[in-house]
């Protein structure tokens, strides 16, 4: 079922001060301050061999740039996207707000054209998370070795162009696309020389991840917000620990009786490569675990040739954005054993949890 994005024009008069930009043109329909604009909104990821769909959730907080133009500027040259903008709308914060998302703020400067004639066309270009910091121009960068701090930075971009004023209301559709790939690690325990009675965070201090390859993932992200573009600069030779969250997974035990075992989720964005070294060498991952008496540190290498892993969850293919890259690590005595599989970014994070 298509999902679309609902843009509606309130109807109560709300006061507004619009702010032009320096040579700003005056716009051909003057702002309507009754018509504030808000937005539902949903997010599309690709995938072979099928396009799986999820509505954004309401904790989402989006980053909108409108323009008072029927396309998104490409680039910022002659100042054409300052040029563009409608009624100064910068990099504004929208929030969940009842039904929609709707401008942070008691005074909104985002509003509907007077009427939709010809010429009164907007377009928007909108990125999740909203980030009020790292942002420049129309570039948003972020430092995503702490990935701890996932997803706390920019990772799914949308436009939206040629849209009139819509009297009666009518739905479009706006697609965020993700940037960035997720990578889910499920950390268990064999049931036998490791975790008998299950693993909790206190026993993991730190999962980090990271690369051996000379290139591959980006230490620094980029993402342009006129034309979604994604770029970076250095390497992720080792990545701060990834972000755990603590999990109680019920199964059946042998008897048939139910059971519950704890295990720990390390969750992370890792900005996308189809550098060949990187496909050869795959991401390493490095657990720091407390057996109760030392601190001991498994490592595990995920690339083609190691174990049992298909493609593409054996980085053979490199990275691809919007996909989950799901993994199973089972500790034990002599290491860490492993199982993976890829899937869409809205499936739940975390690996085939198998229980002992």
């Amino acid at each position: 079922m298509k999902k679309v994005l609902t843009m509606a024009a309130a109807a109560a008069l709300v006061a507004v001060s619009c702010n032009k930009q320096k040579n700003e043109p005056t716009p051909p329909v003057p702002p309507d301050v009754t018509a504030p604009i808000s937005f539902g909104a949903t997010a599309n990821v690709d995938v072979t061999p099928v396009k799986a769909t999820s509505v954004l959730p309401q904790s989402t907080v989006l980053g909108v740039y409108a323009f008072k133009a029927a396309t998104v500027p490409a680039n910022n040259t002659g100042s054409a996207a300052d040029n563009a903008l409608w009624s100064s709308a910068s990099n504004l914060k929208y929030t969940w707000v009842t039904d929609a998302f709707k401008e942070n703020g008691a005074s909104p400067k985002l509003f509907w054209p007077g009427s939709g004639t010809t010429g009164s066309e907007l377009s928007f270009a909108s990125y999740f998370p909203f980030q009020s910091a790292g942002v420049t121009g129309y570039t948003l960068t972020q430092d995503v070795s702490d990935q701890s701090a996932a997803p706390d930075y920019g990772f799914a971009w949308a436009k939206l162009e040629n849209v009139a004023r819509p009297e009666p209301v009518a739905a479009k559709e706006l697609t965020f696309n993700y940037k960035v790939a997720k990578v889910s690690f499920s950390i268990v325990g064999d049931g036998s020389t490791v975790g008998s009675s299950g693993i909790v965070v206190a026993d993991v201090k730190a999962v980090n991840v990271f690369t051996t390859s000379a290139t591959g993932l980006y230490k620094s992200y980029s993402l342009d917000l006129l034309t979604g573009t994604p770029s970076g600069t250095g390497n992720l030779a080792e990545a701060a620990p990834m972000k755990l969250k603590p999990v109680q997974k019920t199964g059946n035990g042998t008897s048939g009786d139910t059971f519950e075992k704890d295990y720990v989720e390390a969750v992370g964005y890792l900005v996308p490569s189809t550098d060949a070294d990187f496909k050869a060498k795959g991401i390493t991952v490095a657990i720091l675990y407390n057996d109760g008496v030392t601190d001991q540190t498994y490592t595990a290498t995920i690339k083609a040739g190691v174990g049992s892993l298909a493609a593409p969850a054996d980085m053979s293919q490199g990275l691809v954005a919007g996909n989950n890259y799901k993994y199973t690590l089972k500790l034990g005595k002599s290491g860490i054993t492993f199982t993976g599989k890829v899937t869409d970014w809205t499936d739940v994070p975390g690996g085939d949890i198998e229980l002992q």
